[in-house]
């Protein structure tokens, strides 16, 4: 490995360009354990003393290219979280948990977040019920026309309502924008609420924008590529899921264009940029090995080729994962554990009927 770029108050840039998922993250593995810097993370462990038990993390900026990102084998041998349930969330089924606005600012102006199975996000969420100053503001403004006696703190209580009742479906305007304009380069997602990610002390949203850029080739169809911008991410168990469920998405999304448009529409390459794409120093053990256990290190143990043969194709982890964990959800114990209604079911149950007719496989 090179000297430490840290050291130099640098963080490395780096590239990878992959055919598969899986490819690609055997790659980047490779590239920032090999050049990334060594830098502390607010996650590593202390001892009593306040002394810091797990070394630096390996790190650094990094744009990810997957030219095939529904190329089997699909699904790389590390995954972190029940992928099913994961799909799930990024197609809309945990929204309801997300708290709301003026939930959120309270909890936020007395120091923390209620956990209990309530976030202050999701991905969905941002996406698809953003909120809307603009119309927010055209809203409360109408209310207080010829209104001069206002208290300020019920504008503020209404404020704080309006935000969640006056909302934008980023997805839908994209998949608006792409099917009138297919070459537009304004099909832009964000999932960022500065005045309120900026005050959140755990939880901050790692993904930061989607943007849609289709092409049209032949025949008048339209390839639809995805391209993403991530804070920060944890490349060695969370890398995989992340890209699993938001190329989900893309499959989705190209789908809806289809229909509106009325054009054929494949789905693309992938590429994400992390401002911060690292391995924890507590995943060190699992990657170096240990000589004196007699364990290999990761790359010891797996090559290139190897990795991805131990890979699930997308029709093997259908069958073995991401069904039973769906169904799974549907079950009277799940139902009740995430207060699932009807619309949350309703979209488990569309989405287990489409995995069963195929169209989530290439």
């Amino acid at each position: 490995m090179e000297n430490n770029p840290a050291e130099e108050g640098r963080i490395p840039t780096l590239h990878v360009v992959a055919d598969s998922i899986p490819q690609a993250h055997y790659r980047a593995v490779k590239a920032v354990w090999e050049h990334g810097a060594r830098i502390r993370t607010e996650y590593d462990k202390k001892n009593e003393k306040g002394e810091f038990i797990d070394p630096p993390s390996r790190d650094a900026r990094v744009l990810i290219e997957v030219k095939k990102p529904w190329k089997e084998p699909r699904y790389p041998p590390i995954l972190h979280s029940e992928i099913g349930a994961y799909i799930a969330e990024i197609m809309g089924a945990k929204d309801h948990l997300v708290l709301s606005m003026k939930e959120l600012i309270d909890a936020v102006e007395k120091g923390g977040v209620p956990q209990e199975k309530r976030w202050p996000y999701t991905y969905s969420r941002r996406l698809r019920k953003y909120p809307s100053l603009d119309m927010v503001l055209k809203k409360m403004m109408e209310n207080y026309e010829h209104n001069t006696n206002v208290d300020i703190f019920e504008l503020r209580e209404e404020f704080l309502e309006l935000l969640d009742n006056y909302t934008i479906n980023q997805i839908d305007l994209a998949i608006a924008r792409i099917a009138e304009t297919p070459y537009s380069r304004r099909a832009v997602m964000a999932t960022a609420i500065p005045f309120i990610d900026n005050s959140l002390k755990e939880d901050v949203p790692c993904l930061r924008e989607i943007q849609l850029r289709a092409v049209e080739i032949e025949n008048n169809d339209l390839v639809l590529n995805m391209n993403t911008s991530w804070r920060s991410r944890d490349l060695y168990k969370a890398w995989p899921d992340n890209i699993i469920g938001i190329t989900f998405l893309q499959g989705q999304i190209a789908r809806l264009i289809e229909k509106k448009s009325g054009r054929k529409t494949k789905v693309g390459s992938y590429a994400d940029y992390s401002s911060s794409l690292h391995i924890y120093g507590s995943y060190f053990h699992e990657i170096e090995g240990d000589t004196e256990k007699g364990l290999k290190s990761f790359f010891e143990r797996h090559n290139e080729e190897a990795f991805i043969n131990m890979s699930m194709t997308s029709e093997q982890a259908r069958d073995l994962l991401v069904l039973p964990e769906l169904k799974e959800l549907l079950t009277p114990q799940k139902i009740e554990e995430w207060k699932f209604g009807d619309e949350q079911t309703g979209i488990i149950e569309t989405l287990i009927n489409d995995l069963e007719q195929r169209k989530y496989l290439p």
